[in-house]
């Protein structure tokens, strides 16, 4: 029996990768409370995509991996550009939406798309995903995919050396436990207390830094 080996992006690029094979039972995820649910049971992939040409001389907001903070999802330097800054085509995303940063998934790079950022463009290293209201609700969705558990099984689904990325199909294909909206909007309520809260003391180690910074600028007054 003759073998041979060739590199893994031969094996992507010819559709004969299959990450699931790699992936032991075991690894899949579980819970005693409630029912596990395949994820493209609930949630629907948005693939929409546009040229930044097509906004003409109109801004739009554009968000990149860099502009999503790691775990948390805060936004960082999002702003409105045109197209002479963002030339290449893009995915659409609108309110309510969950952008999942597929490069390096083990980044936990997870935004959800509210006001201001109603709508726009977003880089094609997010996997667009609009979660069905009527089963599960869209930051409930962005904690369950952030969490540690999904994490480490989306971190074993990855693929590539320099560059890992998880594919969509494998990303919808893993199940995640969905509690009743009842739960979830109990969870999310208690989400909503903690991201405001750590707003408001983020404001204030700010003011503490730049009050910091005021009693050595009198060393060169």
């Amino acid at each position: 029996m003759k073998a041979k080996a060739v590199p893994i992006s031969d094996l992507i690029e010819l559709g004969k990768w299959r990450a699931d094979l790699h992936v032991h039972e075991d690894a899949e995820l579980s819970s005693e409370k409630f029912k596990l649910v395949r994820l493209a049971e609930v949630v629907i992939e948005s693939k929409t995509a546009r040229d930044p040409s097509e906004f003409g001389q109109n801004g739009f907001y554009y968000i990149g991996l860099e502009n999503v903070e790691p775990i948390t999802g805060e936004s960082q330097g999002i702003s409105m550009v045109t197209s002479e800054q963002v030339r290449s085509r893009s995915k659409v995303f609108t309110e309510g939406d969950i952008l999942y940063g597929r490069l390096r998934p083990y980044l936990r790079k997870a935004f959800y798309v509210e006001p201001p950022y109603t709508k726009g463009l977003c880089s094609t290293e997010f996997i667009v995903l609009n979660a069905n209201t009527q089963f599960i609700l869209p930051l409930f969705l962005r904690e369950i995919l952030i969490s540690d558990p999904v994490t480490e099984l989306v971190s074993r689904l990855q693929a590539g050396a320099a560059l890992p990325r998880v594919s969509s199909k494998d990303l919808l294909n893993i199940c995640v436990p969905v509690p009743p909206l009842k739960f979830q909007e109990e969870c999310v309520a208690k989400i909503e207390r903690f991201r405001n809260q750590r707003r408001e003391l983020l404001l204030k180690a700010n003011a503490l830094t730049k009050e910091g910074q005021k009693v050595m600028s009198e060393v060169f007054d």
